[in-house]
């Protein structure tokens, strides 16, 4: 697999930046290396939650099935 970058614009408030860059500090990260970190930290927790919730749904499913049987 090949790796890239993408070139992206990401408007945060000076307050957000403000704490990520004293995360990044405290971490010995840059700025930029902690904002990915977040986002993916974000992207990995809501995918847990989207599986959880569809795997949520197959269950009722299942249950309303057999009780219709």
């Amino acid at each position: 697999m090949i790796k890239g970058n993408i070139r992206t614009t990401l408007r945060i408030d000076n307050n957000l930046k403000t704490r990520i860059e004293l995360l990044a500090v405290k971490n010995n990260l840059s700025f930029n290396k902690m904002l990915i970190y977040i986002i993916e930290l974000g992207y990995g927790t809501y995918m847990r939650k989207f599986d959880n919730y569809y795997e949520e749904q197959n269950k009722k499913i299942k249950s309303e099935v057999l009780k219709d049987e």
